[in-house]
């Protein structure tokens, strides 16, 4: 099954037609396959509009915040996938959600095969420093508070 893409198109194109480009030739690709299996469609295209009305913006937060031992602060990690970069940060917010500090731990190119080593497991070391780990637990980036 093939979706086809004029390359030399795609890439005279500015960023956010790129964008349009791409999230376009995925759902192409997906209806095909709704249809060759015979799924319900709905949540595909929820998730294609979702995408469309966020301005095709791919940031997001990886996995569930942790609160601080004693509960003064939450730690999240955010990721902004872009098209040419996929930067990892490690944010620390007060209870009233307001950041109080952000460390960009990794940036990487924006395939899951390379950024997503850098994604194992968030973990506080204490009241004022949480760390993330890598996938192998091997290594970590620590935010002071």
């Amino acid at each position: 099954m093939e979706i086809l893409c004029d390359a030399s198109e795609f890439f005279k194109s500015d960023d956010e037609e790129k964008r349009e480009v791409i999230l376009d030739k995925l759902k192409q690709g997906i209806d095909k396959v709704v249809k060759l299996k015979n799924w319900d469609s709905t949540p595909f295209d929820e998730a294609y509009n979702c995408m469309k009305k966020a301005g095709y913006n791919t940031n997001y937060v990886w996995k569930k915040p942790k609160n601080s031992p004693n509960r003064n602060y939450r730690a999240e990690v955010f990721i902004e996938h872009g098209l040419y970069s996929c930067d990892i940060f490690l944010i620390a917010k007060d209870k009233n959600g307001q950041e109080k500090v952000r460390k960009r731990v990794a940036s990487e190119k924006p395939d899951e095969l390379v950024f997503g080593r850098h994604l194992g497991e968030l973990k506080w070391l204490s009241n004022n420093e949480v760390a993330l780990f890598n996938y192998f637990k091997t290594n970590y980036n620590s935010l002071q508070l």
